[in-house]
């Protein structure tokens, strides 16, 4: 085996395992300046050697003795001739581990506790290197005051004996693992080293065994037993672990540790899995593997104890609290997306899921489809489903992949995207995404069912964003709640937008909370209630969202009401021949509205034509009720021809409102009749009373 050695750094080392002798003169090692007996690295070209031990000492170290700084090791003195080590005081020109900020120094024997260079064998043979050991696998007694000469504790069962000299280990002794690694001292190993009546740092008692495990880089030291505790009280088995109490000191009635389940630092007497030696407190002893919680939208979150080996892209933040998640602890993750949350925060808001034949059974399992299947093609596994009979609609609907950039979604009322489902009789659209929409749903921030429904003619206002739409909706029969499918789809824990695309946006708790159903009575929806809390102003337009609802950013100041949220991305205007683009960091140094003349924000969002320089503002370019879609035949009693739904802007010579006799100047209702001027305001409600007649 050849090395590169920062101590030698002209020639690689090799490795030799036997005793080596040069003219019957003993090798030195240059490291310790300490004969070598045994394993050894060697220079072929130059008279070099370091002990195995010297050769695999750590660079940098942590001592007692030293605790302000880290010391480093180097292969010379920094002085000029050799150097005196400040705990022994001897003179040495070889290794030495140094602190350049105090001028410290330690040789690498005083470094280490002491026979640290020596081990390189088992328990038993360097505990007894002068006559072998016979196995006696018989539970016999030994006699009265025979103790083990590793725990000091006296002797039972299977045990090694040494006939010559009356020594005695227990087999369990004789066969401790050189190295082990726990979790109440992550960073490194523990080595196992002769004991020097150390202290030891898990029970703060001496150690008086003649074996103790050591961390040679921190000076951190464990009992034998607090190393392997006994165990009592088995808690029940839960993620395949078995915990169980441990016993620890009589002089301790707790301990501090963390919690590998939940993170949380706790004192307390822990329970252990003696398997995987993981530390929890009693409250998480029998945690649920699976809860489903009604502030997450999928069927169930999942607890690991290890979430960087579990979760691929591990997103830091609660996705309940928004607070900062330590994955080096356990977590409840999400295995649909990258949602994760702590432990205490899932159980405050979870339930727990259940499980039949180790599948979690959910609501969405049970969900009824929104459209039937009329003609579908299969080719292999693969199922296109090229006709569909939807509620929402009196014909057929077929699958189509070429698109008009003037066309709209008569479900939410956005831009048309690839593919999408039209009618062949009429001038209908929905999107994909529109059909795939279950007729009920549990939806996570609501307790009760929501049920989908559709109106092209009349007209709604959102909980969610308070703006004007039509077509599909998702409605609570309990509460009255009222959501356009645009805020349905964006609403989501966390997600990435266009205008923050540097750190994630998020629904925090306290806004989930005003979602809730509002069980008390029918046409108040939850968004309206007053929760006493002023809300900011969305970054977007600058303006406080109406419904209180809005997303934020965990990392800095940024915030987003769900009316810019759920802004089209792309979108045409009448009176330009390209499509505009949503914008969200200003390149003009004019900064000026296209359509109505006035100067705009810098700091906000607007529409923007890269070949024409065409800049708008949101408002601007979509109008004032941009998810309305005017036509439409009504009829009433009170008026002979039919009524279509119309928005009369300034742009229209506007008329006289047939009922109240003011200017029509929104939406209104307009006679289909080119030979009847008939005219009424849609948005007063004495106007549209007097059509019934």
């Amino acid at each position: 085996m050849e090395v590169e050695h920062f101590s030698h750094p002209d020639h690689p080392l090799i490795l030799i395992n036997q005793i080596l002798g040069y003219s019957c003169e003993l090798v030195i090692c240059s490291g310790c300046e300490g004969p070598i007996w045994g394993p050894c690295y060697s220079c072929t070209s130059c008279y070099f050697f370091l002990h195995k031990k010297c050769a695999e000492l750590p660079r940098e170290i942590k001592r007692r003795i030293h605790p302000r700084h880290p010391l480093h090791l180097l292969a010379k003195t920094p002085y000029e001739g050799g150097y005196e080590c400040d705990r022994c005081h001897k003179t040495f020109k070889s290794f030495v581990y140094h602190c350049s900020f105090c001028m410290f120094d330690l040789d690498i024997k005083c470094a280490f506790q002491p026979g640290f260079l020596e081990v390189d064998s088992q328990a038993h043979q360097f505990a007894h290197k002068d006559h072998p050991l016979i196995l006696n696998e018989e539970q016999e007694y030994h006699g009265e005051g025979v103790v083990c000469s590793v725990c000091k504790e006296p002797m039972s069962g299977p045990s090694y004996r040494c006939i010559s000299c009356n020594f005695f280990l227990h087999k369990k002794c004789a066969e401790l693992p050189l190295e082990i690694k726990r979790h109440i001292h992550p960073e490194h190993p523990l080595r196992l080293l002769p004991n020097h009546d150390t202290m030891c740092d898990f029970c703060n008692e001496t150690c008086y065994e003649s074996f103790v495990y050591c961390c040679f880089v921190c000076e951190f030291n464990l009992h034998i037993k607090c190393a392997f505790p006994p165990c009592i009280d088995a808690a029940d088995q839960n993620q395949r672990h078995q915990f169980r109490r441990l016993l620890i000191s009589p002089s301790l009635k707790s301990i501090s540790f963390t919690c590998n389940a939940c993170g949380t630092d706790v004192d307390d007497s822990p329970f252990v899995c003696p398997m995987c030696q993981l530390l929890v407190h009693e409250e998480c002893i029998s945690l649920p593997r699976n809860i489903k919680t009604a502030l997450h939208h999928h069927p169930r979150i999942i607890h690991t104890y290890h979430p960087q080996q579990c979760i691929e892209s591990i997103n830091n933040y609660c996705g309940i609290c928004r607070r900062e998640v330590d994955t080096e602890y356990g977590v409840y993750y999400c295995p649909d997306c990258d949602f994760v949350s702590h432990v205490n925060c899932s159980r405050e808001f979870g339930d727990y899921a259940t499980e039949t034949a180790g599948q979690s059974v959910t609501d969405d399992q049970f969900m009824e489809p929104s459209f039937r299947v009329v003609r579908e093609i299969k080719h292999g596994d693969e199922r296109i489903i090229e006709e569909i009979e939807h509620f929402s609609h009196q014909h057929n609907l077929i699958l189509n992949d070429k698109v008009d950039d003037d066309l709209k979604c008569d479900g939410c009322m956005l831009p048309i995207s690839t593919p999408f489902y039209s009618c062949a009789s009429c001038n209908f659209f929905l999107d994909k995404t529109c059909i795939e929409l279950p007729r009920q749903k549990k939806w996570q921030y609501h307790e009760n069912q929501l049920i989908l429904s559709y109106n092209q003619h009349d007209l709604f206002s959102c909980d969610v964003c308070k703006q004007d739409f039509c077509g599909l909706r998702y409605t609570c029969d309990v509460c009255g709640l009222w959501i356009d499918i645009r805020c349905f789809k964006s609403l989501k824990d966390s997600f990435k937008h266009g205008g923050h695309d540097e750190h994630l946006l998020n629904l925090p708790a306290d806004r989930k909370n005003i979602l809730r159903c509002n069980i008390g009575g029918r046409g108040v929806p939850p968004s309206l209630a007053d929760d006493g809390e002023n809300i900011p102003h969305c970054s977007g337009c600058c303006v406080s969202e109406e419904s209180k609802v809005l997303l934020k950013c965990a990392v800095c100041d940024f915030k987003l009401g769900m009316k810019c949220a759920t802004l089209p991305y792309k979108a045409r205007h009448k009176y330009h021949d390209h499509p505009l683009f949503l914008t969200y960091i200003n390149e003009n140094d004019y900064p000026c509205c296209i359509i109505c003349e006035q100067d705009r924000d810098p700091k906000l969002w607007f529409y923007r034509c890269e070949e024409c320089d065409f800049d708008v503002h949101p408002e601007c370019f979509l109008g004032k009720y941009p998810y309305v879609k005017p036509g439409g035949v009504r009829t009433y009693p009170a008026h002979p021809h039919p009524l279509a739904l119309v928005v009369k802007t300034e742009d229209y010579i506007l008329q006289a409102c047939d009922s109240c006799g003011e200017p029509c100047d929104d939406l209104a209702l307009e006679c289909t009749d080119p030979n009847c001027s008939f005219i009424v305001h849609w948005k007063r409600r004495q106007c549209l009373k007097s059509l019934k007649g």
